[in-house]
Order: structure tokens, then C-alpha cells, then sequence
């Protein structure tokens, strides 16, 4: 419980700091520094996945407090792949924002759903036919939607105006 309360603390203190930064930054070219910082720790994020998720998807399963079923071990890899693709969008964008723009988008719907599913099960909210994961606690949801709403506020926030 208290690992939730400080993970909490501290993604307000983040998001804090993001919407303050949003409000300050007004020129074009900090606007553009600011994406590219907020894309290049989103593409950083998701190659750290990917490698969990392709070499070391076994050993992923207690961490996420989800079991280990060899059944699942394909799956598993198969969203290290996606890990991989994203990190390799983000670092795309972020070196040239104007030329992949398209990417920030579908990056915006992508984590709003990824993280807003997070903070539904964190909440006891389930859809699709899902239930919940005996073996994991209902932190690991919270923990798992901040870092994902998080970007996406920097996103939002940093969102260039000539693409409005």
C-alpha cells in the first residue's frame, strides 16, 4: 500500500512538472525540444520492454505477477515485438517530429487506452470478459498506467501548434 501512495506522490509531482513546463513553454522551437525529450524517454521505455519482452519473457511473469505459462511464452515475446516497433516510431519522431507526425496521434489513442485500461483495473473495472489475476496485486495496475499517462501528458503537453 505504500509503494501505491508513493507511486502516487510521485506521478503528481510529475505531472505537476509536465503541465507547468507546458504552460511556460510557448516558442515553437522549445515546444519541439520538449517532444523530442518526452518521444526519445517514450522510445527509451519501450526498448527496455522490448528486450524484457523477446529475451527474458519467462522471467517476466513474477514481476507482473502474472504466472508463467509456457503455453504463453510466444505471446509474450510477440508484445516485446511490438515493444520494439514502438521504440523504433518514437525514435523516429523524435529525431524528425515534422516529417512522422502521424506517429503522435495514434501514440496518444494507443497509450490513452493502454493506460486508461490500467486505471480501470486498478479500480476493480473489467471489460471484455476479463477478470482479475489472482496472483496480481492491484498496485501493479496503478503502477503500470502511470508511466503510460504520463507520457501521454507530455505528448499532449508539448504537442506542436503547427500541427493543430
Amino acid at each position: 500500500m505504500r509503494e501505491s501512495m508513493l507511486a502516487t506522490a510521485n506521478s503528481a509531482a510529475v505531472k505537476t512538472g509536465l503541465v507547468t513546463a507546458g504552460f511556460m513553454v510557448k516558442d515553437e522551437p522549445s515546444r519541439r525540444l520538449g517532444l523530442q525529450a518526452v518521444l526519445t524517454l517514450m522510445a527509451a521505455g519501450e526498448a527496455v520492454g522490448a528486450f524484457a519482452g523477446v529475451f527474458r519473457a519467462r522471467r517476466m511473469a513474477e514481476p507482473t505477477g502474472r504466472p508463467y505459462d509456457p503455453a504463453y511464452h510466444g505471446v509474450r515475446q510477440d508484445f516485446g515485438f511490438y515493444n520494439l516497433a514502438m521504440a523504433l516510431l518514437f525514435a523516429l519522431c523524435a529525431v524528425n517530429p515534422e516529417r512522422n507526425i502521424v506517429v503522435l496521434p495514434a501514440a496518444m489513442v494507443l497509450y490513452a487506452v493502454h493506460g486508461g485500461t490500467h486505471l480501470l483495473r486498478y479500480f476493480g473495472l473489467y471489460y471484455g470478459g476479463e477478470v482479475p489475476v489472482p496472483t496480481r496485486p492491484r498496485h501493479f495496475e496503478l503502477r503500470d498506467a502511470l508511466p503510460l499517462l504520463v507520457a501521454l501528458a507530455g505528448v499532449l503537453i508539448f504537442y506542436p501548434s503547427w500541427s493543430r
